[in-house]
């Protein structure tokens, strides 16, 4: 019955309605649902990263050791460089300042000049960059490699130099870079050829060493290949961290000189990571402008991190990610894991992350440390124009999202304090070559113990147009801020000590030279200088130093030795001065020349906190080979400045 009764019905509704067979051709038909997939990350959006272009397996090149047999063996181990059945191969364990191999010759061409930089959209005064990007070009060689750089100067206002940073320069004190020390500026429209041998491995960063010139935009990552202490499957490359200054370096400093309030030091206006960074808008949201790296689920990813700032230190860290240290600025290190690194301004690190989350986006955080770093807060102490969360990494097919919605894990003893990897603990940082230092300096310890001190007078003698107060590295009521000759670099003159050129020697061929870098006046009072507890990053040129100790206390001739470690200690060559502490060095004198080290807060190695450490004087022409492209540089220098004299009106460096 009920099929019957259906056909009735079908029947019945037939009689009374109107069919055509075209009905169904024209009817609108309903589509079915298909949900669009979402867009993920993928290799192709990466295309642009800032990435290395040197592949250590298939680019580097040693003739000489081919012709003998030896391969290539970083594929088979990252701990291995080249070897050869039977012979003993060139790795990870090797003293690179005995040992190196010679590869090839790799060759860069680059120009300063004025150019439109604007990181995080926003217009910077006077920029300068090199290439005409910021961060200036990536130059990467391998292991032995000759690297050999021509610089062109065509920036009007100012000379400039590069200097290499980190690179000790055995046998080549006049490529160093450092105006009124190695060399002359390089004037107007020439230009200067820096050629040396890569002896070291790692990563560092190439940055101007005229004035201020470096936070105005002329710095970039150098990277030189070669074995590290852990494995890794991919190389994502530098991440260079720096704070942000809208207004020329060198207006800015003029609020390190003369008091300007709110503004004294000078603050930065936003943090940017590899050249790019997100914006504050007046409606309080940020603008979606992040460098971004890419992660592949499963594999370990090897990150160089730079810290290129002008006054900033930061916190590194990664959401959700643990990291393996293998590397201490150019220093191969016995790996550990942490979840956040201090990156000291001019400090660099190389960690391994592997890829072991969900696939998502994660961020990057670059957060201020307290006490050395220079942003403005409001009256809660909460920054106003600036964020941690600066670049994120990118699972590949994570989904396409502008940002990340991660959260900050806060692990047990992560925090924004400023403090030194090798100050938590000795045992964070120790090199896979290891040094041991004698006990027993070979040098008048007291001769080389300095406090960074500030003048209590504005100094008349330096910028007599308008005088102020300078910071110094002191050691006696005669210290000067140091205050460079542009026109005679002390490597053509390394034994007279002109004004204000602040030049300590040390004839010694052997052992380890002690500096004491202090940061009170407990140890060395001083009538016409004052101490400002503050964190100074002090970085030494010709030479990695081992870290004898660091503390918060000031440092106490007698008792402060017994807390030194001798055995295989912390090496590097950027490290920080503890606020209100101490800093203990050790370096050994093998490099004849005249080398800097300084503060690498820009403003005070502007303002004279700085000295020359001249080494083995008389061996200084003959260990450094012909320097007539240093005195061809000044003759042209000098010519210039002659034309169109510069008014110095900082240190010079």
């Amino acid at each position: 019955m009920g099929f019957l009764k259906a056909c009735l019905d079908f029947l019945s509704h037939a009689a009374f309605t109107s069919f055509s067979p075209f009905d169904a051709l024209f009817s609108p038909q309903q589509p079915l649902f298909v949900p669009t997939p979402p867009a993920t990350y993928s290799a192709a959006d990466f295309a642009g990263a800032y990435s290395p272009r040197i592949d250590p397996v298939r680019d580097c090149v040693y003739p000489a050791l081919r012709y003998n047999g030896y391969k290539p063996c970083n594929n088979v181990s990252r701990t291995c460089w080249q070897r050869r059945v039977k012979f003993k191969d060139y790795d990870i364990n090797d003293d690179y300042e005995v040992t190196t191999p010679f590869g090839i010759t790799r060759e860069y061409w680059l120009t300063v000049d004025q150019a439109d930089l604007r990181p995080d959209g926003q217009p910077k005064i006077n920029g300068v960059a090199l290439n005409g990007t910021y961060p200036g070009p990536i130059i990467e060689a391998c292991w032995g490699d000759k690297i050999v750089v021509h610089v062109r100067n065509k920036y009007r206002d100012n000379g400039t130099t590069i200097h290499w940073h980190g690179l000790r320069q055995l046998y080549s004190n006049d490529m160093d870079g450092v105006n009124g020390v190695t060399q002359c500026p390089i004037a107007y429209g020439e230009e200067y050829t820096y050629e040396f041998r890569a002896r070291q491995y790692g990563h560092t960063w190439y940055h101007s060493h005229y004035s201020l010139q470096y936070p105005d935009g002329v710095a970039g990552p150098l990277i030189i290949h070669g074995p590290t202490s852990a494995e890794w499957d991919i190389d994502n490359g530098p991440i260079m961290v720096a704070d942000w200054l809208y207004n020329t370096s060198f207006a800015a400093f003029n609020c390190e000189a003369y008091d300007c309030g709110n503004e004294t030091p000078p603050k930065a206006d936003n943090i940017v990571v590899n050249g790019i960074g997100a914006f504050k808008q007046s409606n309080g949201k940020w603008t979606n402008n992040y460098f971004k790296t890419m992660f592949k689920p499963g594999k370990k990813h090897l990150l160089r991190l730079i810290n290129g700032s002008a006054a900033s230190s930061f916190v590194f860290s990664i959401d959700n990610h643990t990291m393996t240290v293998i590397a201490s600025d150019l220093v191969a290190i016995k790996p550990y894991t942490t979840t956040s690194l201090l990156l000291g301004i001019g400090q660099r690190y190389t960690v391994v992350v592997e890829a072991n989350q969900e696939p998502s986006l994660y961020w990057m955080r670059t957060t201020p440390a307290a006490g050395c770093s220079a942003f403005r807060k409001n009256q809660k102490g909460e920054f106003t124009q600036v964020k941690e969360t600066t670049s994120f990494i990118a699972y590949e097919d994570a989904p396409k999202l502008p940002y990340p919605d991660s959260t900050s894990v806060k692990h047990k003893g992560v925090n924004d304090t400023c403090i030194d990897e090798s100050h938590i603990s000795q045992d964070r940082l120790v090199p896979i070559v290891p040094w041991e230092v004698s006990a027993k300096p070979t040098n008048d310890v007291s001769r080389g113990s300095f406090t960074a001190g500030y003048e209590k007078n504005a100094n008349p003698d330096l910028y007599p147009q308008l005088p102020f107060k300078h910071w110094l590295l002191a050691n006696s009521p005669t210290s000067q801020p140091l205050w460079v000759n542009f026109s005679m670099p002390t490597i053509l003159d390394p034994f007279t000590n002109p004004p204000f050129s602040s030049i300590t020697r040390f004839e010694q061929s052997y052992g380890f030279v002690y500096l004491i870098v202090d940061g009170s006046f407990l140890f060395n009072p001083d009538p016409n200088f004052t101490a400002i507890p503050t964190g100074h990053p002090i970085h030494l040129h010709g030479s990695d130093f081992v870290i004898l100790n660091q503390d918060w206390k000031p440092y106490d001739p007698v008792n402060s030795p017994r807390d030194f470690k001798f055995n295989n200690p912390a090496r590097r060559d950027t490290a920080l001065l503890p606020s209100g502490g101490y800093l203990a060095l050790a370096f050994k004198p093998d490099n004849p020349g005249a080398w800097l080290m300084h503060c690498h807060i820009a403003w005070h190695a502007s303002s004279g906190l700085a000295l020359q450490l001249v080494v083995r004087p008389r061996e200084i022409p003959g260990y450094n080979g012909d320097l007539l492209p240093v005195q061809l540089g000044c003759e042209s220098w000098r010519r210039w400045d002659n034309r169109d004299p510069i008014v110095q009106t900082d240190s010079g460096i």
